[in-house]
């Protein structure tokens, strides 16, 4: 039995990767695109909350980012394929109903504004 020659391994090796890679870089980039998706919704919320609370409520500007803020939570609510977006998802909506408040705690939404951004 012959083993066969080293341009014969090296094809054999080559088509071996190729297969590996057809097989889990799909896996990879969409692991790659939720975890950049988890990062954007975060940043997002991080910056509304803070633009929501250097506004006073009389002001416009308040009104149109809690509304963002709420219609980003409902379609990232509802469009969520990724066990670790479920925290972010009820940080979020703890958020919403903690700005909605009448006097907003200033130090809950610090702390739930800490553990968003320990969400990974």
């Amino acid at each position: 039995m012959e083993l066969g020659t080293w341009s014969d391994w090296f094809e054999a090796v080559g088509e071996l990767l190729a297969v590996v890679v057809a097989l889990f870089l799909p896996v990879y980039q969409e692991r790659k695109q939720k975890r950049l998706t988890r990062q954007r919704v975060k940043n997002n919320i991080q910056r509304l909350v803070q633009s929501l609370l250097s506004t006073t409520r009389a002001n416009r500007e308040w009104e149109t980012d809690f509304q963002t803020l709420q219609t980003l939570m409902r379609l990232y609510g509802a469009l969520l394929t990724d066990e670790r977006g479920e925290p972010i998802v009820s940080l979020g909506e703890q958020l919403v109903v903690a700005i909605a408040e009448p006097s907003p705690d200033q130090a809950g939404i610090k702390d739930l504004l800490a553990e968003l951004a320990a969400c990974k």
